[in-house]
């Protein structure tokens, strides 16, 4: 089996027809991939794409390939994150995505999972000032991180939103190579 092609992107603000629709061109060129993994902005920033957005979450649209994504903020956010952190399928220990709808996973906070042979660590939102929150990181998240990558192990792939957050853990991993991406 060879390497796994993985797609990457930035902010996605809610236009997930355009992202599937760019998907389909690329894959159809260079395909096929096997995940996608979005870096940013992931909701929409204006009610008027939140409906094309609920397209998708609702099921009336497919998302095409599994898509992975932080930036857990903006319109429709909050409401559509707490319905899918209530899904008795996303209880428990979720690190490789909290499931939205078929296809659609949700990295929250600070983890670590393998994706087809990939090491992937992630750390998403802005650090929380008061309680947990959407969009934002916890001290426990840092400190889960922190264990996760002195494990040992290589990190082959980081995701971080947004791209301040490298500070805080940028020195935990032991100078592995590791791609980094964020927005």
């Amino acid at each position: 089996m060879g390497l796994p092609k993985l797609l990457l992107c930035g902010d996605v603000v809610g236009r997930l027809k355009l992202l599937f629709k760019r998907f389909a061109s690329v894959n159809k060129a260079a395909g096929p991939f096997d995940a996608l993994l979005c870096v940013g902005q992931f909701f929409p920033d204006s009610p008027e794409l939140f409906e094309e957005f609920n397209d998708y979450v609702q099921g009336r649209s497919v998302v095409p390939l599994p898509t992975y994504f932080i930036g857990d903020f903006g319109i429709g956010a909050p409401k559509t994150l707490l319905a899918a952190s209530k899904d008795v399928v996303n209880q428990g220990f979720k690190m490789d995505g909290l499931k939205i709808c078929e296809n659609l996973y949700w990295l929250k906070g600070s983890g670590k999972f393998t994706l087809h042979g990939l090491s992937v660590t992630y750390l998403s939102g802005k650090k929380s000032g008061s309680g947990p929150q959407f969009g934002t990181y916890s001290q426990d998240d840092i400190d889960a991180l922190r264990a996760l990558v002195e494990d040992p192990g290589v990190v082959d792939i980081f995701l971080s939103y947004p791209f301040y957050c490298l500070n805080i853990i940028l020195m935990q991993f032991h100078n592995s190579p590791c791609l980094h991406l964020c927005a």
